[in-house]
C-alpha cells in the first residue's frame, strides 16, 4: 500500500524525491559533519536520490525529501527503508542540513514518518539504529517514541537499536 504524499507537518513537507533534487542533496551529503555518523557502506551518496526515486516508484514508500515550508528549501531526507537493506523490519532514518540542526525539525520529520509507517503501511514496529556517540540522533529517536532495546556492532561501529511499537487500539 502506498503512503499518501506529501506529508505536511507544522513546519515541513515530506515529499517524494525527484531527479532534480540531486544537486541540493549532493551539497548536504558533501558536508562531512552531516555524514559523520552515516554508514555509506561503500556507496556513493550521489546515487541515493536515484535509488530513492526508484524505490518510491516500485513500493509506494521510502525515504522522502524534507522541505521547509517557510522557505520551500530542500533541507534533508527522512523516511523508511528495510533494516540493513534486507528487512523484514522497517527502519526509520533522517538526515538534515547542518544549518537546520537543533530546531526540532528532525524530530518533527521522524514523527511524521513513524505515523505513516503505522497508519498507512500498517507496521506494528519500526526500528531506528543510531551510532554510539550520535547523541543528537539518539535524542531525536527517543523524542519520537523509540525505546532502546539493545546495542549491536556493524563493522567497526557500535550502534543503539531502538524500537517504536504501534499503540494498540
Amino acid at each position: 500500500m502506498p503512503v499518501r504524499l506529501p506529508i505536511e507537518t507544522e513546519r515541513l513537507t515530506l515529499r517524494a524525491f525527484v531527479p532534480e533534487d540531486r544537486e541540493a542533496m549532493a551539497a548536504i551529503h558533501a558536508d562531512p559533519e552531516v555524514m559523520r555518523f552515516i554508514d555509506t557502506r561503500g556507496e556513493d551518496p550521489a546515487t541515493w536520490v536515484d535509488a530513492y526515486v526508484a524505490h518510491q516508484a516500485r513500493h509506494g514508500w521510502g525515504v522522502w525529501a524534507i522541505e521547509e515550508r517557510a522557505t520551500g528549501e530542500l533541507i534533508g531526507e527522512a523516511g523508511l527503508s528495510l533494516l540493513d537493506g534486507r528487512g523484514p523490519q522497517l527502519e526509520l532514518g533522517w538526515l538534515l542540513r547542518r544549518d537546520r540542526w537543533g530546531r526540532g525539525l528532525a524530530t518533527e520529520a521522524a514523527r511524521a514518518c513513524l505515523a505513516a509507517a503505522f497508519d498507512e503501511l500498517g507496521a506494528r514496529e519500526v526500528v531506528a539504529v543510531v551510532d554510539v556517540g550520535n547523541d543528537a540522533s539518539l535524542a531525536v529517536a527517543r523524542k519520537s517514541g523509540f525505546v532502546e532495546t539493545g546495542q549491536r556492532r556493524r563493522g567497526a561501529r557500535r550502534q543503539h537499536v531502538l524500537r517504536a511499537r504501534r499503540a494498540r487500539a
